[in-house]
């Protein structure tokens, strides 16, 4: 039964979203629109934000325990984004929808949360609590890394949605645990 409802959820989401999936992906197309975003979905695949920890962590002694935390906070997605890719099993819309071509590899099979959103929103919102010049520096990158997902055609508009949402959390739960 549970299989049956969220196969009927993103059954009606897909379809919901793919107008709006094909029109962005359309935009890959364009050469220049392509490598920007190729560039931006490769800063979420994991190491630029294991290299901001790290530099965090060596260059800024007033940061405290937040390179503790961004590290925390990530497994913790990590667990979070395998555990619900897992159990939601939704296809990326580059393996849906013929008119949707994928712009880079996927790192992995299924769509629902995009983990790379995930990261960036967390890291993001616990480096502008802390450190807010970073923070400030850092959200454009983040908007840039979610946009990418669905220009790219690897993730739906609610896939990069509620990894929002799901990162917002996190980042305000661990911010309790930053300690100057």
């Amino acid at each position: 039964m549970q299989d049956l409802l969220r196969h009927r959820l993103f059954y009606r989401l897909d379809r919901v979203e793919r107008p709006l999936c094909t029109a962005l992906n359309a935009l890959s197309q364009i050469p220049s629109v392509h490598k920007t975003f190729v560039v931006f979905s490769k800063l979420g695949d994991g190491p630029f934000w294991v290299f901001l920890m790290i530099a965090i962590g060596l260059t800024t002694p007033d940061a405290g325990n937040l390179p503790v935390v961004l590290i925390g906070a990530s497994l913790f997605n990590l667990l979070v984004y395998k555990l619900m890719k897992g159990q939601t099993l939704r296809n990326r819309p580059c393996t849906t929808w013929e008119a949707i071509n994928p712009g880079t590899p996927a790192l992995d099979h299924y769509s629902f949360p995009s983990g790379h959103t995930l990261h960036a929103v967390t890291i993001t919102l616990l480096c502008l609590s802390t450190l807010p010049l970073l923070g400030a520096f850092l959200v454009p990158i983040m908007v840039m890394i979610a946009v990418s997902r669905v220009i790219l055609g690897l993730h739906y508009p609610s896939d990069v949605l509620v990894a929002s949402g799901i990162g917002y959390c996190v980042a305000v739960i661990a911010d309790h645990f930053v300690l100057l």
